[in-house]
């Protein structure tokens, strides 16, 4: 009979207990798969939220400055060498290093107008781009639409070249409604739509379409700014920036890092309360391993004995404890890979807030069943390591 049989006769025998001690590795792998799972879940919704709403970077002319102070005080701010965003930087960002991570692109053009006679600041844009890339931005009136109505999406919406959207506080301002014309630097435009009140700058802006408010202020193809939106799951937002800024030499890229330190910040506030947790529980399987291991080895001092009389040396009693070990950490580290994953899936929404289905991560098997099998390996070490110290002679007197 070789070592491994010994190792599966004595776990037949000792059924209670190696299943005891299969229940404390299954619970303390299943706590770090259904941990993992939970936060890559995290990661990606998180990420998938901050992707969808609102820009990663903005993109502005590069400019060289100085500031002159006096005595502590900036006195002025000397602008120098201004270069120029125009349309023709567009398709660069799409050709850039890092155009597989780009999600929207929206540029714009501000500037000061006068609007039936009143001063106003006008924003050219793509409004399919600007809209997606802002979803919070939402209608009040549109026009076709009866007061009360059902206005549309504006992501979807085909505003016309002559129409504008105006913010709603410029549209009180201006005392305007949905289907009156304003006069816009001299050219009439039709109110398309009035926003919803946001509480912020955009609710005195006026909003037209790009190529129009190009022309109506004498600046053809230029832009000031380019607003990028970056899928950010697979790469942090300074790749992008640098990917960005060597596509664009005549740009400075600047990257909105509220959102992208929120979401790190949440996810490893949690990852790090899990991998705790994950310890505490790891560390009390630990001590199931122990304790069941030493009382296995008490129970068999009679056992050892006869194997050590018989010419088994130190190291074949210890790797009989080290089987037992390993044979019950890979049932339990598959058990605990499977229990973690349920358990991830059904309480992980509910746990961390996420919407959809939690994924089933099949890469986890293999180092559940190793963490399974150091955790229960060094366990026994103490253990294999007295059994292997009994005294044949001593052991042999509870014959």
């Amino acid at each position: 009979m070789n070592l491994m049989q010994i190792a599966a006769n004595n776990l037949k025998r000792r059924r209670m207990k190696m299943l005891f001690l299969t229940l404390g590795l299954v619970v303390g792998v299943a706590t770090v798969v259904a941990l993992m799972s939970i936060v890559q879940a995290m990661r990606l919704e998180l990420g998938d939220r901050i992707d969808e709403f609102g820009a990663n970077a903005v993109i502005v002319p590069r400019s060289e400055g100085v500031e002159l102070s006096y005595g502590g005080t900036v006195v002025s701010d000397v602008t120098f060498d201004v270069q120029e965003l125009t349309m023709a930087d567009l398709p660069k960002i799409r050709e850039s290093v890092v155009a597989e991570y780009i999600n929207i692109v929206s540029p714009k053009l501000i500037g000061a107008v006068k609007a039936d006679g009143q001063n106003a600041l006008i924003v050219g844009v793509e409004a399919k781009q600007e809209f997606t890339q802002k979803p919070w931005f939402s209608l009040r009136e549109q026009a076709g639409v009866p007061v009360g109505g059902k206005v549309g999406d504006l992501a979807l919406l085909d505003v016309p070249q002559d129409g504008v959207i105006l913010g709603s506080a410029a549209a009180q301002h201006l005392e305007k409604r949905v289907g009156d014309t304003l006069v816009i630097n001299e050219r009439t435009f039709s109110v398309f739509g009035i926003l919803n009140e946001l509480g912020a700058e955009e609710d005195g802006l006026i909003y037209a379409d790009l190529a129009a408010v190009q022309g109506l202020l004498g600046r053809p193809g230029q832009l000031s700014m380019i607003e990028v939106s970056a899928w950010c799951n697979f790469c942090p937002i300074e790749e992008v920036v640098a990917g960005l800024s060597a596509a664009l030499p005549n740009g400075k890229v600047v990257a909105l890092r509220q959102a992208a330190m929120f979401r790190y910040q949440t996810i490893d506030q949690f990852s790090a309360f899990g991998f705790a947790l994950s310890g505490v529980v790891l560390f009390v399987a630990a001590l199931v391993v122990l304790t069941t291991m030493l009382s296995s080895v008490n129970e068999r001092t009679r056992e050892i004995g006869i194997f050590r009389a018989i010419g088994f040396r130190r190291a074949h009693v210890m790797e009989i404890i080290f089987l037992e070990a390993g044979m019950v950490s890979a049932i339990g580290g598959l058990a605990g890979y499977l229990l973690g994953s349920a358990v991830a899936q059904v309480a992980g929404p509910f746990l961390a807030q996420i919407q959809g289905d939690i994924p089933v991560r099949s890469e986890l098997i293999l180092p559940a069943i190793l963490l399974s099998a150091v955790l229960a390996i060094l366990a026994s070490a103490y253990p294999a390591v007295k059994a292997a110290q009994l005294d044949p002679a001593e052991a042999l007197r509870y014959i």
